[in-house]
């Protein structure tokens, strides 16, 4: 009898565990409609509206000012929308952000007379995207499982990274924007469509309460923890996830000057990335990874000082001949600029994500106080990167050229120092073998 019940409850651990896997097949599908319109966001979208605006920086600016801050107040609207279930709510996401594109089909050039109601309207895709996102993530992974959940969905983002620049960049060197706003309606439609199959996942979600979590954070002796993980994702806002990734695309389309060379060099790096992202995974046991976070920095800070001297000093449009190779400086000197970033950014953002949720259970963060956990750290992240953007304006008024552009990506370079300082002694402290 009792083996029967045995072989029962095991029957219904596989079938549950397989079913699992069934739906995040199908999430995975669905939640590549946000990795698609980021991968255009990053690439194409900035220097979109540079050149619809005539090169005017400061409403390109405006823009990531404003999505940043009214996705904030986004997100609290959709917290307080206890009844509606947070697939219910990805769903939505996915469906705005279809709209985004659509607007942008049809608007045209003329979307440059509205970029302040386009960046609300993205705010309120973005906060019913994101908000469920990173909760049904948390729902669906042990803490021992992050590392490796984690390091798929970043190669995975990065394959997507590596098709869509070349194809989107071919398609507007040649016929304008429009056809890549097809493509990307067209997939995102297609992600759309998978998430109507998602079930079985724990839907409740708690109301944000950032005083009464503090107050239990306190209580539990996790306050110096919070304020090392809130450190860093301040930092990670001024280096490696806000402007400095503006400043090296619009660095490298003022020299390449085409939107297909822009997408190839993308597509290039992030082949670079995964190929990082690989090695460090396989090579690299993590509690070893975090030794080389300061090394890797300060070459990366030296390299990148190194190329700004090199952009400030020499003619961008002389050409180097290395046997029968001709190369441009100029092109030269900004595929360094990528290739330093697509060796650093994927070890940071990869061991960067891992912290966040590995924190996350780390103190026993219940489901009652995820969406605080989370809505601290949008918080932090998009306070950091507005400031970013606020320099950037400043900076503008002087003026705006390649030498500037250099020289702000030099400072913000600096930034991944503290970075990843930060990022170790969080490491160290909490999360390697000997405390965890």
């Amino acid at each position: 009898m009792n083996n029967d019940i045995e072989i029962k409850t095991e029957k219904y651990q596989e079938n549950k565990k397989v079913d699992n896997i069934n739906v995040w097949k199908k999430f995975l599908i669905a939640d590549l409609a946000g990795k698609v319109i980021g991968v255009f966001k990053d690439v194409f979208l900035g220097i979109y509206f540079l050149k619809i605006t005539q090169g005017n920086i400061v409403d390109v600016s405006m823009y990531y000012i404003t999505f940043f801050l009214t996705y904030l107040i986004c997100l609290l609207i959709v917290n307080r929308l206890q009844k509606m279930n947070l697939v219910y709510m990805f769903r939505i996401g996915i469906f705005l952000n279809l709209m985004q594109c659509i607007i942008l089909l049809i608007a045209g050039e003329q979307i440059s007379n509205y970029i302040i109601e386009f960046a609300i309207f993205a705010s309120i895709g973005n906060a019913f995207y994101y908000y469920p996102e990173q909760i049904l993530i948390k729902r669906v992974n042990t803490e021992d499982n992050f590392q490796n959940y984690i390091t798929k969905d970043q190669i995975l983002k990065y394959a997507i990274s590596i098709i869509l620049p070349v194809l989107l960049g071919y398609c507007i060197s040649k016929n304008s924007y429009s056809i890549a706003f097809i493509i990307l309606i067209t997939l995102i439609a297609i992600s759309f469509i998978f998430s109507l199959f998602i079930k079985g996942f724990d839907l409740k979600h708690g109301k944000i309460n950032l005083r009464k979590f503090f107050v239990k954070i306190n209580k539990n002796g996790n306050e110096r923890l919070m304020n090392l993980l809130s450190i860093r994702t301040l930092l990670r806002g001024l280096s490696s996830f806000g402007v400095l990734s503006t400043l090296i695309t619009i660095i490298t389309f003022l020299i390449v000057s085409t939107e297909l060379s822009l997408g190839n060099i993308s597509s290039f790096i992030t082949v670079i990335s995964i190929v990082v992202v690989y090695s460090i995974n396989k090579f690299i046991k993590r509690d070893k990874l975090s030794k080389i976070f300061i090394p890797m920095s300060i070459i990366q800070s030296i390299v990148v000082i190194l190329l700004t001297f090199g952009m400030l000093s020499f003619d961008i449009n002389n050409v180097v001949n290395i046997g029968t190779i001709s190369i441009n400086i100029g092109f030269f000197l900004v595929l360094l600029y990528n290739i330093i970033n697509g060796i650093s950014n994927p070890i940071f953002e990869t061991s960067n994500s891992v912290v966040y949720y590995k924190c996350m259970c780390k103190q026993n963060i219940d489901i009652e106080d995820e969406p605080n956990y989370m809505f601290w750290f949008e918080i932090m992240i998009n306070v950091s990167r507005s400031f970013g953007y606020l320099i950037l304006i400043f900076v503008s008024n002087i003026g705006f050229n390649l030498n500037i552009i250099a020289s702000l990506i030099v400072g913000f370079t600096f930034v991944y120092i503290a970075f990843a300082y930060t990022l170790k002694k969080i490491n160290r402290k909490y999360l390697t073998s000997s405390n965890t």
